[in-house]
């Protein structure tokens, strides 16, 4: 229901197969505004391991082991085709994603050691990289009814093999009678006849095998779907701004100011970004600033990289590379970045963020105002899939972040629910403090404030920042009509082999302590650990693992722990 109504507001709607089209315009209300693109493969990258698939005869079962995707009728397909062919084994690679999974799992195991298909069955759990597995199989069967796409049944033509899926969704679209058999859904004696005319005729599967090839290249070529996708996407924004062309040239009477702020020129701006063995990272970063802000002065601060981060910024044309000796830090590295920007306006970010437009210069505009005061400005942050980032956030321990421990802020609607999770804010709003990776202010405020605390080494800089520029009288505002991607963690996940809680606890700690007192910095620490003891709770009663919340639970407490060991 919340996507179809969101698809009802959205100026383009694109759906990965007819079947999803459907499901959410099934009225076609959505006509001129609702495309289907569907997912590309790279054919080639499947073609390198084109051979003979292995003897006996093997099918291939891929995907998370979910009740949904039906791997209990595929045991039973294949059982029923055994009785014809006995030598017929099945190979199901995948993974659960949940107990409920797990408890699946264990009964598909239980299945496969009865005596029509005991010792013929295996289950290899999850794979990386699936084409060993297709070059061995002799076809892929596939049984999920409700399949919204279907990626496997594509990257088994790509790589040759021919398909057994259900007659529905997703699947039926992308095969067809020259490259694979398609069976009633949830229909076992069906798919094990399907099995049957493919496997105990091998000229049949190999001639399949190469029309399904080439109806992947000449239909869901990768390319051919990304210049697609691109087209519909130009074609949108082409539409906006000449609707905001027109509504510009009959005047605005309503005194509103357009939501993307000041325009300034790429001169008004400079980027900073420190890197530590980022090269991926950076190349990705540079390239989005190429293509929305080609001719932006980016000053890299690298420290002490070992990977050619250092060398790849001094390749790029308008980059400054300034190499430093030693790893000194985020937050001092970014001073020294700072000290290179001549633009009345700087940009912040972790090389780690890709820009998605030019917003990040009208955010500059919105900086350099000068009926506004000094500010520090954050973009709305996205994940790479699209979803929200938690990167702009109240005061510590204040009274929004204690009834936020309590009650899921995606639980209230409308101003409750942003008051608890400001990130989730569609307008600009004032907060308590924005995560660093990307800021951008007056270069002169970020000057005047330090910006950054150098001691601190690593986490904790950005919030000492936020809470130091209030004390200043520098507010720190959500600015979400700017966006950028953020990839999150790229060297610090490596150095410290996951995700490191007990630092995070520790230097939250430590920074609230510092800027707002031990009181506070207490009381900071139990709403923390009453926020994971909460979502440990929910995620239990839904039946969810809850892992990483169990470990920020634990930190916290140590910190605690720590603290308290601390006292005289």
């Amino acid at each position: 229901v919340a996507i179809r109504a969101a698809a009802a507001s959205a100026a383009l709607v694109v759906a990965p197969s007819r079947a999803v089209a459907q499901d959410l315009d099934p009225r076609g209300r959505l006509a001129g505004r609702l495309h289907v693109v569907a997912p590309g493969v790279d054919v080639d990258r499947f073609a390198e391991l084109d051979g003979v698939p292995a003897q006996p005869p093997e099918v291939l079962l891929l995907g998370a082991v979910v009740g949904w995707k039906r791997p209990d009728l595929a045991l039973e397909a294949v059982a029923i085709a055994r009785r014809r062919l006995p030598q017929l084994r099945l190979r199901v690679l995948g993974a659960p994603l949940d107990p409920a999974g797990d408890e699946l799992l264990r009964s598909l195991r239980a299945r496969a050691a009865e005596p029509d298909l005991a010792g013929a069955v295996s289950f290899d759990g999850h794979v990386a990289d699936p084409r060993g597995a297709l070059a061995r199989a002799t076809c892929l069967l596939h049984c999920a009814p409700r399949e919204p796409f279907g990626m496997v049944v594509l990257e088994a033509l790509a790589a040759q093999r021919p398909a057994v899926v259900p007659d529905a969704c997703g699947p039926a679209e992308i095969v067809d009678a020259s490259c694979g058999v398609v069976y009633p859904p949830a229909d076992a004696t069906a798919a094990a006849e399907a099995l049957g005319a493919v496997v105990s005729d091998r000229e049949r599967a190999a001639e399949m095998g190469r029309h399904g090839r080439r109806r992947a290249r000449e239909r869901f070529d990768r390319e051919g779907s990304q210049a697609r996708f691109a087209e519909l996407i130009a074609g949108t924004l082409a539409s906006g701004r000449a609707a905001r062309m027109r509504a510009d040239g009959r005047g605005r009477t309503d005194g509103r100011r357009r939501a993307d702020g000041p325009r300034q020129g790429l001169e008004s701006l400079s980027l900073v970004t420190v890197t530590h063995n980022s090269a991926p990272e950076l190349a990705a970063l540079l390239d989005s600033v190429a293509r929305h802000l080609p001719g932006l002065r980016v000053i890299v601060v690298d420290c002490a990289s070992e990977d050619g981060s250092l060398e790849l910024a001094k390749r790029r044309p308008g980059v400054t590379a300034i190499g430093l000796q030693e790893n000194v830090g985020f937050g001092r590295a970014c001073n020294v970045g700072l000290e290179h920007v001549a633009s009345p306006a700087v940009a912040l970010v972790n090389p780690d963020v890709e820009l998605l437009d030019d917003s990040l210069l009208a955010l500059a505009g919105e900086a350099l105002r000068a009926d506004r005061p000094p500010r520090l400005l954050a973009p709305r942050v996205l994940n790479g899939d699209g979803s929200l980032q938690d990167t702009a956030h109240p005061v510590p321990g204040g009274p929004a972040e204690l009834v936020a421990s309590v009650i899921p802020p995606a639980a209230l609607p409308g101003r409750a629910g942003v008051a608890l999770a400001p990130w989730r804010s569609a307008a600009p709003r004032r907060v308590g403090w924005a995560v660093g990776c990307a800021i951008v202010a007056r270069t002169d405020t970020l000057r005047g404030l330090g910006p950054f605390d150098e001691s601190i080494f690593l986490y904790g800089e950005d919030l000492e920042l936020g809470l130091r520029a209030r004390e200043r009288g520098v507010r720190t505002w959500l600015w979400p009509s700017a966006r950028v991607v953020h990839h999150r963690a790229h060297s610090s996940t490596v150095a410290f082999g996951g995700e490191p809680f007990e630092r995070l606890a520790a230097a939250r700690h430590d920074v609230v302590h510092r800027r707002l007192g031990a009181r506070r910095a207490a009381l900071d620490d139990a709403v923390q650990a009453l926020t994971f003891a909460s979502r440990i709770a929910v995620k239990t009663a839904l039946g969810r693992p809850a892992r990483r919340e169990r470990a920020q639970l634990l930190a916290v407490r140590s910190v605690g722990r720590d603290r308290d060991d601390a006292r005289p």
